[in-house]
């Protein structure tokens, strides 16, 4: 009888970790159903991730290669790719053209840079492609000159490597780890608006009205609460 009860015991300790692990903040766990998705390229991509995971609307974001033919792209063999920032938004929160103007005015869309940092939107529908050509023709005939901004259908895109995921997270090792309690890995942070929340605010980017509204949800413990804390007021 002993027995069976220690191993009652033992199964139900198992369960209440197995929960526990499978746990994830609160601002993680409500995201929006039919998130859309948007592709830019406006340079180094560890600024551009910043620059949008830090605002309303958007939930997701990742860095990649994508706009090439090469298959399997990686940093130092890139080919013919553009460094990308994918974001996952709610249109209605934010529009895609509000997305178009923070990429437009986050970048210089007048120099022709070169490809790996070249001026990008990689349109996932016919929607988008017409809104994005309208868009660059209304701020073409504002300038009264032409944009070096190209617009493409999105086909594949590459993951960049670990070390250039939520870069700006990654260099604060005491928030990042106790983010990482919630997930597996680096590239599962990819799923996390915490982490894209944090990521721009340790780049000194996004709407800090936002993130003073959602922190105390984003799951950290208190010596990481605390940090973030004394970076928003």
């Amino acid at each position: 009888m002993k027995r069976i009860v220690t191993i009652m015991f033992l199964l139900a300790l198992i369960g209440v970790f197995t929960m526990a692990s499978t746990e994830i903040p609160v601002v993680d766990a409500n995201l929006p159903e039919n998130l859309e998705t948007a592709t830019f390229g406006l340079g180094c991509f560890w600024g551009s991730e910043a620059i949008f995971g830090g605002i309303s609307g958007v939930y997701r974001t990742s860095v990649g290669y994508a706009g090439g033919t090469k298959v399997n792209p990686s940093y130092y063999s890139l080919g013919d790719h553009t460094e990308v920032v994918q974001i996952q938004f709610d249109s209605s929160v934010i529009s895609y053209e509000e997305l178009l103007e923070l990429f437009w005015l986050s970048h210089n869309p007048y120099v022709n840079y070169k490809i790996q940092y070249m001026s990008l939107i990689l349109y996932h529908n016919e929607q988008q492609k017409e809104t994005a050509e309208m868009f660059i023709d209304s701020k073409e005939n504002e300038a009264g000159r032409k944009a070096a901004t190209e617009v493409s259908r999105m086909t594949e895109f590459y993951r960049a490597e670990d070390y250039h995921l939520k870069f700006y997270l990654q260099r604060d090792k005491e928030i990042l780890n106790d983010l990482l309690r919630y997930y597996e890995d680096i590239f599962a942070l990819n799923d996390s608006t915490v982490a894209a929340r944090l990521n721009s605010l340790l780049a000194g980017k996004g709407d800090p009205d936002l993130m003073k509204n959602e922190y105390e949800d984003y799951g950290l413990q208190n010596r990481a609460l605390e940090k973030v804390r004394e970076m928003l007021f």
